[in-house]
């Protein structure tokens, strides 16, 4: 994206999320203000509609009818028990522990009179809401007892205690002259009348009833389901307002500095800019750390400047190649001058032989032997036949730098191919169906070169093992021996040594380029080496994908 439209949409989109988060803010404002009402009053179930009863009355496969989950938890809720009666006033389904009106007559339930009781009709059925007020049990108890003892037990006393209760007496003239459990504030008179069919309105669950002397005994207990409306409405119209406009301060503050920061972040990074074009130009690749456009921990860039980041990903970019590339053309130099130097070494040794030997025997000074004429000869031989391996071998790597060698895949069989590689110095071992996509004259070349060198430092009495597995999505082959381990400054550049040193007491069977070469052609067949050394022995893991 171009810079100009960047910016544009930069500015565009700074508006847009102040609007927006005025719209979120008042949103959530309506959402506290909804959940604090939900949460803090209760449903009362006299106010429930015709849909809502319907959709909460269950009919199951043939005729059973039952009340659901959902009515049964708002009759909890109201403190009472539903009925569910046909039009036969037969009781259908209830809630609650027990049936108070299972053993009542047709006559008995018609004349029941209760505050709170409410009725709905329904196709072929009616629902019942019957109250339960939780303090009557203890009313009766509390009454009886008085009546009477004058007073009330200790096992009435413990139930008050409980339930958090009271039982108070007033004489004739309403002043509180006992009070027995609980202390609450004293009754007026009036407040025996009150009746509110909404459970959550009432403070209080009270009974009471007149006694002989002219006194009244009332009991008194908390309602557990307490939850009038007009405090939440209250509290929750405040965190509306609170809440709403706290949110606009805040983002009224955060866009005045916002435009503050705008004025200033535009400057800044393109001196930066300019700066690093100009180190470039004297050939400074370093890393430039600004303390006013970059985190002095991480090294990345503040976030008002992020919008400069592609500009800044780019120089850093162009650092990294133009640093990349010097070092590269300094290692090749180097490498270059490696590469004469061990051939040069690698070729004047067996020449160096050849050329003596020769001059030995074309000597007229001495009369040599047969035997020693066989034996120069076969070391003239063998210097010379170790020169073309070397040859051949470092035109064999050419190709296969160059990609000049194609390959003729065929699908091996592991547990077949692979035993031609045992005898009295290397066991193999392979676990299960391993089938191994690749060209079969390559990776015979592969074995040979590490399981050969693995011979060739394996003490005696040990064996070379040869594993392979199906791991996953991958075979792995691994070739371990016993030997005393490569040293760590060999086995970083194990894979790169393209001559075998200027160790000249080495023999010369090997050219010194078969890790290079192996290498080269697991990495043909998009395999992957590694190598892992100690004192107990060599392990190399080869890993193909299937």
């Amino acid at each position: 994206m171009k810079p100009a439209r960047r910016l544009t949409l930069r500015f565009v989109s700074y508006f847009s999320i102040f609007y927006l988060l005025i719209i979120v803010g008042f949103i959530i404002s309506i959402l506290l203000f909804s959940f604090f009402i939900y949460k803090n009053s209760g449903e009362n179930i006299h106010t429930m509609t015709y849909d809502e009863i319907k959709d909460e009355i269950i009919v199951k496969k043939g005729k059973s009818v039952e009340i659901g989950d959902g009515l049964v938890k708002r009759a909890e809720e109201n403190i009472g028990e539903l009925y569910l009666f046909n039009q036969s006033m037969d009781i259908i389904d209830y809630t609650g522990d027990t049936c108070e009106l299972c053993g009542m007559s047709d006559t008995e339930i018609m004349a029941l009179q209760r505050p709170g009781m409410h009725t709905w009709e329904i196709p072929k059925y009616y629902l019942l809401f019957l109250p339960i007020s939780p303090v009557q049990p203890l009313f009766e108890e509390a009454l009886q007892n008085w009546k009477a003892t004058g007073k009330v037990s200790n096992v009435v006393l413990q139930h008050l205690q409980d339930n958090k209760a009271s039982v108070e007496i007033y004489n004739e003239q309403w002043d509180r002259i006992e009070i027995i459990g609980e202390r609450y504030k004293k009754l007026h008179k009036p407040q025996l009348l009150e009746e509110k069919y909404d459970i959550f309105e009432h403070k209080e669950f009270i009974a009471n009833a007149a006694l002989e002397d002219g006194s009244t005994l009332v009991v008194r207990m908390p309602n557990p389901s307490h939850k009038p409306f007009e405090d939440p409405l209250k509290k929750a119209m405040l965190l509306f307002v609170f809440s709403f406009f706290g949110e606009s301060i805040m983002v009224l503050i955060g866009v005045f500095f916002l435009s503050i920061s705008i004025s200033r972040q535009f400057v800044r990074p393109l001196v930066y800019v300019l700066s690093r074009i100009e180190r470039l130009a004297q050939f400074d690749y370093s890393e430039v750390r600004d303390k006013k456009v970059h985190h002095r921990k991480t090294g990345n860039l503040k976030r008002k400047f992020k919008l400069f980041k592609p500009v800044d990903d780019s120089l850093n970019h162009l650092s990294e190649r133009l640093d990349s590339n010097e070092r590269q053309i300094k290692h090749a130099e180097q490498l270059r001058e490696e590469w004469i130097t061990g051939l040069s070494h690698d070729l004047k040794t067996p020449l160096s032989s050849i050329y003596g030997y020769s001059t030995m025997l074309a000597s007229e000074d001495y009369e040599w032997t047969k035997e020693e004429m066989r034996v120069f000869a076969n070391t003239m031989q063998e210097k010379a036949t170790y020169m073309d391996a070397l040859i051949q071998d470092l035109t064999y790597t050419y190709q296969l730098k160059n990609k000049a060698i194609q390959l003729e895949k065929v699908l091996l069989p592991l547990n077949i191919w692979l035993p031609q590689y045992a005898d009295e110095q290397v066991s193999v071992k392979v676990y299960g169906d391993v089938m191994l996509e690749a060209d079969e004259l390559l990776l015979k070349r592969i074995l040979d070169n590490l399981i050969t060198n693995a011979k060739k430092y394996t003490p005696d009495g040990t064996k070379v093992s040869v594993e392979a597995k199906n791991i996953g999505k991958e075979i792995m082959l691994t070739i371990a021996d016993k030997g005393p381990g490569i040293p760590q400054k060999e086995l970083d550049n194990l894979f790169e040594r393209y001559y075998r040193g200027t160790n000249t007491t080495d023999d010369t069977t090997g050219t010194g380029l078969g890790l290079a070469i192996t290498k080269q052609l697991i990495d043909l067949h998009d395999g992957s080496i590694s190598v892992q050394s100690g004192a107990e022995g060599t392990v190399f893991v080869l890993k193909f994908k299937h």
